[in-house]
């Protein structure tokens, strides 16, 4: 017997300071080191309790929750 397990896709959420970002969210990192990051939009990709992955420019990066509690997130719109 052959059975193939469907893969269901939950969408979490990541919050932090009282605010909720999920994928798709476009956000901004106002303490990043470079006013070039601190300008850029970036687009989240996945969220979870512990992090995001975003993507901007070709680029995708993880961060942690220790990453966003240095380099702040809000959301870009």
């Amino acid at each position: 017997m052959n059975v193939h397990a469907e893969r269901q896709v939950v969408q979490s959420v990541f919050e932090i300071g009282g605010r909720r970002y999920t994928a798709g969210d476009r956000v901004r990192f106002p303490s990043a080191a470079t006013r070039k990051d601190r300008d850029r939009i970036y687009e989240i990709t996945e969220a979870g309790v512990d992090g995001i992955t975003v993507e901007a420019d070709g680029c995708r990066y993880q961060l942690s929750r220790g990453d966003i509690g240095v380099i702040g997130i809000q959301h870009a719109d």
